[in-house]
């Protein structure tokens, strides 16, 4: 279901890497050429963009009281609107992908120019849930590890704003230890903190969030996220 299929990679595959089917090593294989390829890395964008509407479409209404009348959800309200919007988004997509393959020949120029680049990787954390925190950890350091064994470059880093703020919280990341040693092993890895997170606790719960040392702060997850874009990162939402 995930293998490569002739001079570049299937829609099969790109779908299920945009939905987190494949594992690891896969990933791994994958990013430099994302990196690389500036068409490759926009059709990427547009899968995901289209799963987000998807799930957004689908979303399950929240449970009716005992006494209330039934209500929709605001995703089933928009379902009917955002349901030809996705089909439209498929059909246009559909015909700019059958576009997008090049002839044979290319394969070879698209590996390339991997070859010898800088893999850049953002992994985005919004999410408090401990299984992310963990899996957003596991994923860079396999990424940085396969790299540095095959003597080749990347940068990687970790985002967190919203509740995955806690990963880089003193009192509350579950994961302190292993941030402190990741970084000392891999001094290509960034742990990025929101201001505007940090500002929202401030102002609102009177909270200071005490940064793990590790941490630098950035103004602004979102203009974090479309700057490094802009820059030829390859973004990756945990």
């Amino acid at each position: 279901m995930t293998e490569t299929e002739g001079p570049g990679l299937s829609d099969e595959f790109l779908n299920a890497f945009v939905d987190n089917q494949i594992d690891s090593d896969e990933k791994a294989r994958v990013y430099p050429l994302i990196n690389a390829d500036q068409d490759l890395n926009r059709k990427v964008c547009e899968l995901r963009k289209v799963s987000d509407l998807v799930r957004l479409a689908y979303d399950t209404p929240p449970p009716i009281g005992r006494r209330e009348r039934p209500r929709r959800s605001l995703a089933g309200r928009l379902a009917p609107l955002l349901a030809p919007l996705v089909l439209l988004l498929g059909v246009t997509l559909g015909w700019w992908l059958r576009s997008f393959w090049a002839p044979a020949p290319q394969a070879t120029t698209t590996i390339a120019a991997a070859a010898g680049t800088t893999t850049k990787v953002l992994f985005h954390l919004d999410n408090g849930d401990r299984a992310h925190m963990r899996q957003v950890l596991e994923e860079a350091k396999h990424l940085l590890a396969r790299y540095q064994a095959d003597h080749e470059h990347a940068k990687v880093e970790i985002l967190a704003d919203g509740p995955g703020l806690a990963l880089l919280r003193r009192h509350l990341s579950p994961f302190a230890a292993r941030i402190a040693r990741l970084q000392t092993r891999y001094p290509n890895l960034i742990f990025a903190a929101c201001q505007d997170t940090i500002n929202r606790l401030e102002r609102r719960k009177g909270v200071d969030p005490h940064l793990l040392p590790q941490a630098v702060v950035v103004p602004s997850a979102i203009a974090e996220i479309v700057r490094l874009q802009h820059r030829g990162w390859t973004y990756i939402r945990v």
